[in-house]
């Protein structure tokens, strides 16, 4: 019987590429499959967590109001509209097409106008009013009916923004805005407690280049930690109650999301940044119930590093916090009912009293019709 020829082996070398390739192949799958099924924002723990907090206050649509933002953890997307009765914390406009919760507006300043931003966490965005009763668009009705000016005021409040965010938030938007006026409102979630680390360390973990990190940019291997990691965590449900909690009964075993002294270096960076442009800025100082009625917050502490802050580097404060105490039976119940920092169009009024005094000491210098500059450079800065 006459022999078979022998199959010949493949040679050492062409057995490793073929099964390398192979490799590669089923890797690059798994990959393209993970990015079509995981959410690409997975490398932002303070996104997931906003989201977890957004969906246990059972604000119903209002966990499709956010997007990633890679600098800001997260941002406003652009366009949103909610129109549901049993919803008290959202209503109406909450952004416009370029994410901010204002009328539509453009980007270049209109001639003859005095442009003022209000960068703020959700006491600006307005939590518990429609977006025609926060202060910011009260303090435009105000203004413009006391003064021969014309003035547009912008609220670039975001909900959840600590000083952190809103530093980033200012150095993102500032030059593109072209304000004559900025308004920044932060301390109501510095010191509120969301584990052990700070959105300063959430921050640098993001981005440092460890192998670890690089290795987990990947959607594939993003899935199998999960899966293979031990569920040691409390569910989201557990954390976000305890979350809060803490807004109203620190613990003490976490960390500030901003701590006082980061929380200080922040609104030295954002007076810096203004100071540079040549752009006056207002520092808020917003009460919680407790304060308005006249007791201790712990916003406190915060707020007198702000007051500090201003006399040293002589920038205007909004002093809502005294507004209110001077009003304080209206003020105290002005707040949104189950909330010790949102209020309604009351309180809102309130603080926009306490702006317009702030912006008629910032444009003081001002001519009387603001002239129309050219993009990039303020109002102040052409009257100098």
């Amino acid at each position: 019987m006459p022999e078979l020829p022998r199959s010949k082996s493949l040679p050492v070398r062409r057995k490793i590429a073929f099964a390398t390739c192979t490799l590669c192949a089923f890797v690059l799958s798994a990959e393209l499959l993970s990015r079509a099924l995981v959410d690409d924002s997975s490398g932002s723990a303070r996104f997931r967590q906003i989201n977890e907090i957004v969906l246990f206050l059972g604000t119903h649509r209002s966990d499709l109001m956010l997007d990633y933002d890679p600098e800001r953890f997260w941002k406003l997307r652009r366009g949103i509209q909610i129109e549901d009765p049993d919803n008290t914390f959202w209503q109406g406009c909450v952004s416009n097409s370029l994410g901010y919760r204002s009328p539509e507006f453009q980007l270049q300043k209109p001639p003859d106008t005095i442009r003022v931003v209000c960068f703020g966490d959700s006491s600006t965005f307005g939590i518990g009013a429609r977006m025609e009763d926060t202060w910011p668009s009260l303090l435009e009705l105000y203004l413009n009916e006391s003064s021969e000016q014309k003035f547009q005021v912008i609220n670039a409040g975001v909900p959840g923004y600590t000083s952190h965010q809103g530093l980033q938030h200012m150095r993102q938007e500032l030059d593109r805005l072209e304000p004559d006026v900025v308004f920044a409102s932060y301390a109501n979630n510095d010191f509120w407690r969301w584990g052990d680390h700070t959105d300063e360390q959430h921050a640098q973990r993001f981005k440092e280049s460890s192998l670890h990190t690089r290795l987990m940019q990947s959607r594939a291997l993003q899935v199998i930690d999960r899966l293979v990691r031990p569920s040691t965590k409390p569910t989201a449900s557990e954390w976000a109650q305890s979350t809060t909690i803490n807004y109203v009964n620190p613990n003490e075993e976490w960390v500030p999301r901003v701590p006082l002294q980061q929380f200080e270096t922040n609104i030295e960076g954002m007076c810096d940044l203004c100071e540079s442009r040549h752009v006056p800025l207002a520092l808020v100082l917003w009460p919680d119930r407790p304060q308005a009625a006249g007791h201790w917050s712990p916003r406190i502490d915060y707020q007198h590093s702000l007051k500090s802050i201003a006399a040293r580097r002589n920038v205007v404060v909004s002093d809502v916090v005294s507004i209110f105490q001077r009003n304080r039976a209206m003020a105290v119940q002005s707040y949104v009912p189950n909330d010790i920092v949102h209020v309604d169009r009351n309180g809102n009024r309130l603080a926009a009293i306490a702006a317009r005094h702030a912006v008629t000491r910032c444009v003081k210098n001002l001519p009387r019709v603001a002239r129309n500059v050219e993009p990039g450079r303020s109002n102040l800065q052409s009257s100098r």
